[in-house]
């Protein structure tokens, strides 16, 4: 009867559970975000579609919407790489074509900038706001990373 059925859970005292997923730091975390990975495992599968991103990592299960509303931060930054790639290239035509500038072909780079750019780099600005929502979530005090469990011990959970 003195037997703990939960020991089995518990790494013990001076051995540490092996973290599932390596760490990564704060520029690995980002890197996944900018080429459409998990922020936690590096799962490549994390959108169903070009713009239907699944709602947690079919990996490690890590949620990438931690509230409603909270890819905002996502279309600013999409909104912001929009707007410098068009500021660059309008830049580099006006230095080009300082004394006859033309308008029209102007006009026509600029809506293909401020379309294309953004339809492109959505997945990508998601996925990377998913990588900032990540790190302030590891930089909890109570955050712990998924753990190895002994398998015999998912009866007792």
């Amino acid at each position: 009867m003195g037997t703990n059925p939960y020991a089995s859970l518990d790494p013990g005292p001076g051995r540490r559970a092996e973290p599932l997923y390596p760490e990564a730091g704060a520029i690995g975390t980002s890197l996944r975000g900018a080429r459409k990975r998990c922020p936690r495992c590096a799962e490549r599968d994390t959108f169903a579609g070009w713009f239907r991103m699944r709602t947690t990592c079919p990996r490690c299960g890590l949620r990438f919407e931690k509230e409603q509303g909270g890819f905002l931060g996502a279309m600013t930054l999409n909104y912001a790489v929009a707007i410098g790639i068009w500021l660059v290239v309008i830049g580099v035509a006006l230095a080009i074509t300082v004394p006859d500038v033309p308008v029209v072909p102007l006009l026509a780079i600029s809506a293909v900038v401020l379309i294309g750019i953004p339809l492109w780099f959505y997945p990508r600005s998601r996925m990377l706001w998913a990588a900032v929502e990540f790190l302030v979530l590891r930089s909890d005090p109570d955050y712990r990373p998924p753990v190895a469990r002994d398998p015999r011990a998912r009866e007792l959970e």
